[in-house]
């Protein structure tokens, strides 16, 4: 008998880390996926670690005071509004059971039963997805509006140095005023120029330059928005630079928390 219960209760608490695990790593892939939405990139051409969407669920429940906040409140929502959920349920089925006819006794008491019971876990399932997808999105697309911002942004500055051979964009040392040439163009023209005007930091217009995600032979690099512009185009994104990492071991980036006067 005490094994019995043993595995009852183990089979029970498997049951119930898989189901956290999963919910999770719903949460913190929502996240991810909320916050490169914010800058137009596909979370699935990055090469996220495993592991990193389950430390970023908690950023989502924990991450600060109005993360907390939300939790809360989303919780006490889901409380207050799960129960009249299923008690709508219930009652509907209740009203079914009455409709059908007297053959349909074993159907009423046995099938519709365990329909009933379907439901409502589908309905549990359904109020949890929803509110930590939510909560997630609400989160991922705050910090994206904030890292995009120069002023608020938590991102790494960065400095990238190539060879002159293998750089469409940058400027020489020796000679900041001249613009690269000898390369070939295919889309706007106009794009390309603005990131011509825009490719070293300005301090006195606080243009910098700052490391969205760095994956295994690749960087992602974007100059920061300044608050003037968000707030006059609150719909504007920065443009996003993907720079493939030489396999000759020419290229260098400096990483800094902050651009230091």
């Amino acid at each position: 008998m005490t094994n019995q219960n043993d595995t009852y209760f183990f089979g029970k608490l498997l049951s119930v880390l898989a189901l956290l695990a999963a919910a999770l790593y719903f949460t913190g892939w929502t996240y991810r996926w909320a916050y490169f939405s914010f800058f137009r990139i596909d979370i699935s051409s990055l090469q996220l670690p495993f592991e990193s969407f389950y430390l970023v669920a908690f950023h989502v429940f924990f991450g600060n005071y109005l993360a907390i906040f939300r939790t809360i409140l989303t919780l006490i929502i889901t409380i207050i509004f799960f129960p009249l959920t299923l008690q709508v349920i219930h009652v509907f089925f209740l009203n079914l059971s009455h409709i059908l006819p007297r053959s349909y006794q074993r159907i009423r008491f046995n099938s519709m039963r365990f329909l009933r019971s379907l439901v409502d876990e589908l309905i549990i399932i359904l109020w949890v997805l929803t509110a930590l997808f939510i909560l997630a999105q609400w989160q991922g697309d705050e910090d994206a509006k904030l890292d995009a911002i120069n002023e608020t942004s938590t991102l790494p500055t960065v400095t990238f140095i190539s060879p002159e051979t293998n750089a469409p964009l940058g400027r020489k040392l020796d000679d900041p005023f001249s613009n690269p040439n000898n390369f070939r163009i295919i889309g706007d023209m106009e794009r390309y120029k603005n990131i011509l005007t825009q490719d070293y930091s300005d301090r006195k217009k606080q243009r910098v330059w700052r490391l969205l995600h760095d994956d295994p032979g690749s960087v992602y690099i974007f100059p920061a928005l300044s608050s003037q512009e968000i707030s006059s185009d609150p719909n504007l994104r920065p443009p996003i630079l993907v720079i493939y990492e030489s396999g000759n071991g020419d290229q260098m980036m400096i990483i800094a928390p902050s651009l230091k006067e």
